[in-house]
């Protein structure tokens, strides 16, 4: 497995615990908790996207060998 699925799981664990320790506890104050959600949201889009780029980069080099190899 990918780190990159586990990191993402991870950072959508972390978001959900904090809505909910936000909605049942109110440990933060509102612009803060707004602050650490969007963090984590784009925390997980870069390791999304991290993700992507490095399965099409691994896709198109596999394709390149199979090209060179039909040569």
């Amino acid at each position: 497995m990918s780190w990159t699925l586990g990191a993402s799981f991870g950072l959508v664990l972390a978001g959900a615990a904090a809505a909910l320790a936000q909605l049942w506890l109110r440990v933060w104050e509102p612009d803060m908790f707004v602050r650490i959600i969007i963090t984590d949201g784009v925390f997980l889009a870069v390791v999304v996207a991290w993700h992507l780029i490095q399965r099409e980069r691994r896709d198109t080099a596999r394709l390149r060998d199979r090209t060179k190899s039909e040569l």
